[in-house]
């Protein structure tokens, strides 16, 4: 027969409400939320599970009360029933399959309940291992959840431990395994220093070119400026070897200027002003 829980051949259990054609498998039967009773051997399916309420064992082992039928787990070792809420956790398909209640519970390694302080217990199908049974072994309890090999897989790759290195580590919850990680981890790598220069070239360019220059560009003082002189500039011209206000020649004669002053007789040449040894390069306009 099919069951009606895992769609698969082989289910021998049915519901025992009356006209009720489903079968099931006995860890389909607790995943699917069935209610069982180990004292009268009978199986009622979630759609029928409110005739449970008649039933002697339907009662939760901590408030001692049926509630809320949906919401019974059933231990698969000693028979009793609990409420989710009641031990606060939130019961999932995989949970109550093969669950076994705080008394029972035992590790999935060596098979042997006790060692509370040392068992580990994953959230996601809340059964049992010993922190010293497992491979490797761990020193202590951790911090945070926790997830058996069995309920590990990657979300980025999708495999499980059996098709990972023995010492894989896990991140993330247990949701991303190793080689994953370190593949996210080089992506970052790569992606952190194109970000990082961003910010260089505009706090180079915050300096103006204007406060850069005047250091090297020449800018005559004042002072030496010609005043009252509407020509422009000759080419032997030179604001710091030609002082203004000597009196010796006056803006419109252009003689003293075009002339070098080694041409010039001695006795026609200013009084403060000397022949130069070497005549001055001459100045492009």
């Amino acid at each position: 027969q099919k069951c009606e829980h895992c769609r698969r051949m082989g289910a021998t259990i049915p519901c025992r409400a009356a006209g009720c054609p489903r079968l099931y498998h006995f860890p389909c039967a607790a995943a699917s939320g069935c209610f069982q009773s180990m004292k009268t051997l009978r199986l009622l399916c979630p759609q029928h599970v409110a005739e449970a309420v008649q039933m002697e064992d339907a009662r939760c082992s901590v408030c001692d009360g049926p509630g809320d039928l949906r919401d019974l787990v059933f231990c698969t070792s000693c028979g009793q029933h609990y409420h989710g809420a009641c031990l606060d956790i939130a019961l999932t398909p995989r949970k109550r399959s093969g669950w076994q209640c705080p008394e029972c519970k035992v590790c999935q390694t060596c098979r042997q309940p006790g060692e509370d302080s040392m068992m580990l217990v994953c959230e996601a199908c809340d059964k049992g291992y010993h922190t010293f049974c497992m491979e490797p072994a761990i020193e202590g309890l951790p911090a945070d959840s926790w997830k058996c090999k069995n309920c590990r897989v990657c979300s980025e790759c999708g495999r499980r431990p059996a098709g990972l290195d023995p010492g894989c580590q896990w991140y993330r919850n247990y949701s991303v395994c190793e080689s994953c990680q370190q593949r996210r981890d080089a992506e970052d790598a790569r992606g952190a220093p194109a970000h990082a220069p961003q910010p260089e070239p505009p706090a180079q360019m915050s300096a103006s070119p204007d406060r850069s220059e005047p250091p090297d560009a020449p800018v005559p003082p004042p002072e030496l400026e010609p005043v009252g002189c509407d020509e422009k500039p000759q080419p032997g011209g030179d604001p710091e070897e030609t002082p203004p206000g000597d009196g010796g020649s006056s803006p419109s004669e252009p003689t003293p200027v075009e002339v070098p002053p080694s041409e010039v007789p001695p006795d026609e040449l200013p009084p403060d002003v000397q022949p130069p040894e070497e005549p001055p390069p001459l100045v492009q306009p």
